[in-house]
């Protein structure tokens, strides 16, 4: 296929590929990332511990993606983010058919980062490992042109790599498997950050904290065949490929790490599909209508497939229920599951302190005694009034079963009854996605009537 043809289908695939990659904001982090940004910018320093939110460890906090935080703060409205998130990935996927096409088969590049595209489109949300996954690409393609410029490009990626997000910790082996030569240089250049040798010293405990069973976050468990099908497809594509051709043992085994990643945890997919197609794309020939006709089929399904606004999702975040809390004035360290803890923090602080969000690694304290609140009334009041929440925006939890301590009797009810019995806290809002409750002793008689929905129980 002639050159000018190939630039003429990635240009297509930029065009199709934006607004087929456009999605609202489904992110919880996306809102602290952002929060972290404001605060960069604002004090002109990092943060030596965490400032937004009261049960995190007094530790330091090894912030290694706070060059994303910033950029993402500079470019200004939620709206204009989602859009450029959208280009990234489409841009992602055209340099991912196009060096593919230049380097093997052009059908089958278009059809493997079709699929590829497919495969992230849920996964890579605006947030820092898509900017890895972009800088994955990158690297891949400056470590396969062998020449000064690519090997210049290559280490100044693993420089923004690693203060975008910890995954640039892989940037060593790709330099090892596809430019040797660059294998010192890229571990040297993941130094080059604020935190030195414990940026990469921080990712590594985080996965082992992880694993240790000491929390559940969905991001980190297995990617299951029933939730990601297209997932186990691509592994099976990819092993059928390299099988076939018996060659490219480095490409395999990239293939292989990456595949291993993105199957032992979630949040690693992004990486793999990414990578997919340019690692599989020089390895075979297909039957180009076949080839063509997946490619097109999946692009055009993409489009139509899903929300493609721009904005936040609505039914992720208690965006209502956060302006109703602003509405009334009332302040005080403020209740949260932790996957609303970016939003408040976003909205709230430093007026209002958040209890927790999703920096697993900072409470480390916190998260066995929530863990034993969850179940323990006592364990409850006790964890409340450790860490003074007069106010709180909680989840939808349904009905669940409670055990009266002194008769040992089973009675379901729903749950803000029991976690917010109505005699000590007010109902003072609620919307689709949370409900907010205030502390009755925690403000003056009479305030709280201006705003409380007597009677009501939304779960």
């Amino acid at each position: 296929m002639a050159e000018r043809t190939t630039i003429a289908i990635a240009l297509a695939l930029v065009v199709l590929l934006t607004p087929a990659a456009l999605a609202p904001i489904r992110s919880y982090d996306f809102f602290w990332h952002l929060a972290t940004g404001r605060w960069i910018v604002e004090h002109h320093a990092l943060p030596l511990t965490d400032p937004f939110t009261v049960a995190s460890d007094r530790m330091p906090w090894i912030n290694g993606e706070w060059l994303f935080e910033v950029a993402l703060y500079a470019i200004g409205g939620l709206r204009a983010a989602a859009l450029l998130r959208a280009f990234l990935l489409a841009l992602m996927f055209a340099a991912a058919f196009f060096f593919g096409a230049r380097d093997g088969d052009p059908p089958a590049a278009a059809m493997l980062a079709a699929i590829a595209f497919c495969g992230a489109w849920a996964r890579l949300d605006l947030r820092p490992s898509t900017v890895a996954a972009f800088l994955l690409v990158l690297a891949i393609i400056c470590a396969t042109r062998k020449s000064r410029l690519a090997d210049v490009a290559f280490i100044l990626i693993a420089v923004v790599w690693i203060n975008v997000h910890p995954s640039a910790l892989i940037i060593p082996l790709v330099a090892l498997l596809l430019r040797p030569i660059l294998t010192l240089p890229a571990v040297l250049a993941l130094l080059v950050n604020p935190f030195g040798w414990r940026a990469i010293a921080a990712p590594l405990e985080l996965t082992a904290f992880a694993r240790s069973g000491a929390f559940v976050n969905a991001e980190w468990l297995p990617s299951s065949p029933m939730l990601f099908p297209l997932l186990y497809v691509c592994l099976i594509l990819g092993v059928t490929f390299f099988l076939a051709e018996r060659k490219a043992v480095p490409r395999f085994i990239l293939f292989v790490v990456l595949g291993y990643l993105a199957v032992a945890h979630v949040r690693n997919q992004g990486l793999f599909f990414a990578a997919f197609p340019l690692l599989i794309a020089p390895m075979r020939s297909l039957k180009p209508a076949i080839a063509w006709s997946v490619a097109a089929v999946m692009v055009v399904a993409m489009l139509f497939i899903g929300d493609h606004s721009s904005g936040v999702a609505p039914h992720r975040f208690p965006a209502a229920s956060a302006r109703r809390l602003r509405e009334t004035g009332l302040r005080g360290n403020v209740y949260n599951p932790d996957q609303f803890g970016g939003y408040l923090i976003w909205a709230f602080y430093p007026e209002r302190r958040a209890l927790t969000d999703g920096r697993n690694e900072l409470y480390r304290t916190y998260i066995p005694e929530y863990a034993r609140a969850r179940n323990d009334s006592r364990a409850w009041r006790a964890l409340l009034q450790k860490y003074r929440i007069d106010l709180a925006v909680d989840e939808y939890r349904g009905r669940i079963d409670t055990v009266d301590a002194a008769t040992k009797q089973h009675r379901p009810m729903p749950a803000s009854l029991a976690y917010w019995p109505r005699n000590e806290w007010a109902l003072i809002g609620y919307d689709d996605v949370s409900m907010v409750f205030a502390r009755r002793a925690a403000f003056p008689g009479g305030v709280l009537d201006r705003w409380e929905w007597k009677g009501a129980t939304p779960d």
